[in-house]
């Protein structure tokens, strides 16, 4: 892969782990998600006049994408009352990449260069060292390990989906700013029906944060979509998964959370396998 590239999907990564730290240091994270998908929505609906809007083409796959985007978000939410974010989050993101390399081979004749399947194998073999705990053998770790694979297939194909989206749409900019749109079209709705009478009760000195971090989060997936729209799937989306490691270190430098040793040596294989993969 190209050393822009890499900087590209590597900053995406960081940007987004800072979204993820916001979202799991608040004290209601589906509104949290809620307000970091409307900032973002509000920002592309100044812009919507300003792009061209995707082809016709690219609709049935942006909508595709759209439902994912939202399945994960729900699967994720049931899986935090079962498991701990720390054991769900990487298995969702690190098994995430293995679905894309999987669709990429199967449908889109992506070529998979040993020094390629190598990388992405490390980095999802270091994602998955850091969810290792004795809580996934408990019935609620059972339940939560099967909710986090069913998340990682649905941003695994979300993923993949948004490849093909995105080649078909000629705008990507078009492309990212009506991902935006319909998923806070659907969302927020949804949120406020879920949540009737919680705008009374909303944490307000949480959210400016949560609206910061929103911004942060819609960079991030604009710059993951600009990814994909230049160069593989499969890699892309391994590269951008190593969020998780940068969530580890913003939890460790910043939350007081403990690194240990298993998880630094987790989060090093996945480091070498970016480096691998950048090769």
């Amino acid at each position: 892969m190209h050393a822009e590239l890499v900087a590209l999907v590597l900053v995406s990564a960081f940007l987004h782990a800072i979204w993820g730290t916001v979202v799991r240091a608040s004290r209601d994270r589906l509104m949290a998600t809620t307000v970091g998908v409307l900032v973002p929505a509000l920002i592309c609906l100044m812009l919507v006049r300003q792009v061209t809007p995707p082809a016709g083409p690219a609709w049935p796959w942006l909508i595709a994408s759209v439902a994912l985007h939202l399945g994960y978000y729900l699967f994720l939410l049931v899986a935090h009352r079962f498991s701990d974010l720390g054991q769900v989050y990487p298995i969702a993101r690190g098994g995430a990449p293995l679905v894309v390399a999987a669709i990429a081979m199967t449908w889109l004749d992506e070529a998979m260069p040993p020094s390629r399947a190598l990388g992405m194998a490390m980095i999802s073999l270091g994602l998955f060292a850091l969810a290792i705990d004795r809580r996934l053998f408990t019935r609620a770790g059972a339940i939560g390990l099967g909710c986090a694979a069913v998340t990682a297939t649905m941003i695994g194909a979300s993923t993949a989906i948004d490849f093909i989206g995105l080649h078909r749409a000629n705008s990507t900019m078009g492309y990212i700013v009506w991902v935006n749109l319909l998923e806070a079209l659907v969302l927020v709705p949804g949120t406020l029906l879920i949540r009737a009478g919680a705008i009374k009760r909303l944490p307000w000195r949480e959210l400016p944060r949560q609206a910061a971090a929103g911004i942060v989060v819609a960079a991030s997936y604009a710059m993951l979509l600009w990814a994909l729209s230049l160069g593989a799937a499969a890699p892309v989306a391994a590269l951008r998964e190593t969020s998780v490691v940068f969530a580890t270190l913003i939890g460790t430098v910043f939350l007081g959370e403990k690194m240990g040793r298993r998880r630094a040596i987790a989060a090093g294989v996945a480091a070498a396998g970016v480096v691998v993969l950048s090769l």
